[in-house]
C-alpha cells in the first residue's frame, strides 16, 4: 500500500463522518490533529479540549490549534471536577473504574458540545487497532502470537467496547459520535499492509499514521507527539487513582 493511498483512505473516511459543523475531540495529538485538517477543508470545526491544568493535553491542543488556525474550546478540570465527571461516567456505564475512567473526559467533551451547540463529535479511536499503536502488540509479535489476526478482532469488536461506550456517554447529552478511524475500507486498506511495516516504529508507534498526517499537511508537532490515552494526557488518571482508584480495586 502506496502511503498516497492510504492518505486518500483517511481523508475519505474522515469526510464520510463530516456535517457542515463538527466538534472533534481534541487532544493535539496525531490522531485527533489528523482528523482536524482533514475536517476543516469541507466543515466547520470547533476543537474541544479537555484536562486539569497544566496537563499535556491542554499544552499540546494550544499549541497545534493554532497551528492548524483552528478555534479551541478548553475545559479545565478542578479535582472536584473529575470526580463528578467520574461518577457521572459510572452512572451511566456501571462498569470497573480502569473503563470508567477513560470516559469521565469524554462526559465533558459530551456537556461542552451540547453547551455549544455541536450535534456531532469526532473521535480518533480505533486508530490504535489499526496502526499497531499498543506497546502490548509488541509483545505479542515477540511471543510469537498471531498478532494480524488479535489486531483485526480488537478492532471488529470495538463497537462493544470503547467505541459503544463513547457512544453511550455522548448519547446523554444528546451528540453523536462518530469514528473516522473505525471504517471499514480503511481498516481494509492498513490490514492489507505487511505487519512488519506497520510496525516499523516502536518508538512512537504508528509509523505509517505520521507518515500519512506528514503527507496531508498535519503539524510536526502533532505528527511527532508521543501517544498518551486520554486519561493520562489530560491528568484526570492521577487524580481518580488517588480519590478512588485504590478503593475501588481494594473492594474488587
Amino acid at each position: 500500500m502506496a502511503m498516497v493511498e492510504l492518505a486518500q483512505a483517511i481523508e475519505r473516511s474522515v469526510q464520510e463522518c463530516l456535517e457542515d459543523r463538527v466538534g472533534i475531540a481534541f487532544s493535539g495529538g496525531l490522531d485527533s490533529a489528523t482528523i482536524a485538517q482533514v475536517a476543516k477543508e469541507s466543515a466547520e470545526v470547533d476543537l474541544l479540549s479537555v484536562g486539569v491544568e497544566g496537563s499535556e493535553d491542554i499544552v499540546y491542543s494550544e499549541i497545534v490549534a493554532r497551528e492548524l488556525g483552528l478555534p479551541l474550546h478548553k475545559r479545565i478540570l478542578s479535582k472536584d471536577e473529575v470526580l463528578e465527571c467520574y461518577s457521572k461516567a459510572m452512572e451511566i456505564l456501571n462498569a470497573d473504574f480502569l473503563k470508567v475512567e477513560i470516559m469521565a473526559p469524554v462526559y465533558v467533551i459530551a456537556q461542552e458540545a451540547q453547551a455549544r451547540g455541536i450535534d456531532v463529535v469526532l473521535f480518533g479511536s480505533a486508530s490504535e487497532e489499526l496502526f499497531v499503536g499498543y506497546e502490548r502488540y509488541y509483545t505479542y509479535w515477540n511471543e510469537g502470537k498471531d498478532l494480524d489476526m488479535i489486531m483485526r478482532e480488537e478492532f471488529d469488536t470495538l463497537k462493544n467496547r470503547d467505541i459503544g461506550m463513547i457512544k453511550k456517554v455522548m448519547k446523554t447529552h444528546g451528540v453523536e459520535a462518530r469514528f473516522p478511524f473505525y471504517n471499514r475500507k480503511l481498516a481494509e486498506c492498513v490490514f492489507s499492509t505487511p505487519l512488519a511495516v506497520r510496525m516499523e516504529e516502536r518508538d512512537l508507534k504508528k509509523g505509517i499514521l505520521r507518515e500519512a498526517a506528514h503527507f496531508l499537511g498535519v503539524p510536526e508537532t502533532a505528527v511527532k507527539r508521543k501517544k498518551k490515552a486520554l486519561q493520562y494526557g489530560s491528568g484526570v488518571h492521577k487524580i481518580l487513582l488517588r480519590e478512588v482508584g485504590e478503593k475501588s480495586m481494594v473492594r474488587a
